[in-house]
């Protein structure tokens, strides 16, 4: 059976004021079930945001981007095993590192039981255009690094990457169907673009490929957060 459009929604709580996530994940509470813990909001609460999902029965997924030495990420990655996150990602780097978690995140799942988190790769930050990456001395495009580091992803056993919604597709051609394309940078066409350059509507990232569209600004920002979801969820089902 194919999962419901809403189930592919995660939404991003990108705020310093606990007030307004508890606020927002009350008044979305039958609407989304998965958000987002980014750097902002895991400092300003000192990690208690994760309590307070959990016991809501949300999905976690802990947006930290672990980037570091394989020992480190690898212990990182234990905590967030211990933490009963549902997903978590770190950059891809090494192949030793991402190795490393791996291995790590299957031993502790294994000692603590329960179910395993997702384990998902940063492939290329949706802010970054080609320019950027000619300024970081990077000649390959944009879309052509995302497949490299996807594919090295894959064969290390990751479950999927996160990348914008415009190289979803040729990640599923790349990589097969069932690895995981969680995608940032979504704007509804009556939402405000940001600082992401590389986007996409929800209906255009469904349909390029996308398994999970992670919305922030969108959602959070608006002043009815439950009629911007209803409509996001809408043209998602119209798919």
């Amino acid at each position: 059976m194919e999962e419901k459009p809403g189930k592919k929604l995660i939404v991003a709580l990108d705020t310093s004021e606990e007030l307004r996530v508890r606020e927002l994940v009350a008044r979305l509470d039958g609407q989304v079930d998965f958000f987002k813990v980014g750097l902002e909001q895991y400092l300003a609460s000192r990690g208690k945001v994760l309590d307070f999902l959990s016991s809501r029965g949300k999905g976690i997924f802990l947006d930290l981007k672990f980037h570091d030495i394989p020992n480190t990420m690898a212990a990182a990655a234990r905590q967030a095993v211990a933490a009963g996150v549902w997903m978590f990602n770190l950059h891809i780097t090494g192949r030793e590192a991402l190795q490393w978690v791996v291995e790590a995140v299957v031993d502790e799942t294994a000692k603590r039981g329960g179910e395993q988190p997702l384990l998902i790769g940063v492939t290329v930050l949706t802010s970054l255009a080609e320019q950027d990456l000619s300024e970081l001395g990077i000649e390959l495009t944009a879309e052509e690094l995302v497949v490299k580091r996807a594919l090295l992803a894959r064969e290390v056993g990751l479950n999927g990457v996160v990348a914008s919604a415009r190289e979803a597709r040729k990640i599923k051609e790349a990589c097969g169907r069932d690895f995981l394309t969680v995608c940032p940078g979504i704007r509804p066409d009556w939402s405000v673009k940001g600082d992401q350059k590389r986007v996409l509507s929800p209906a255009a990232a469904l349909k390029n490929g996308a398994d999970y569209l992670v919305i922030g600004r969108a959602i959070t920002r608006a002043e009815q957060p439950e009629q911007a979801v209803e409509m996001i969820i809408k043209e998602m089902e119209g798919i």
